[in-house]
């Protein structure tokens, strides 16, 4: 159980809202690539991080 506890400390949820049309886009995206909603923020985040440089 400490180190379910110990995970959770480093993460954080961040929420926000989609339309209806957009978060179904997006949810079948990540179905298609067999990722995660995280796994795929991450890896768009990752993408926009390097077009920032």
């Amino acid at each position: 159980m400490a180190m379910n506890t110990e995970a959770k400390r480093d993460r954080q949820i961040v929420g926000f809202s989609l339309s209806p049309e957009m978060a179904a886009a997006v949810k079948m995206e990540a179905a298609r690539r067999k990722l995660t909603l995280r796994k795929l923020f991450e890896e768009m985040w990752q993408d926009y991080a390097k077009k920032q440089k």
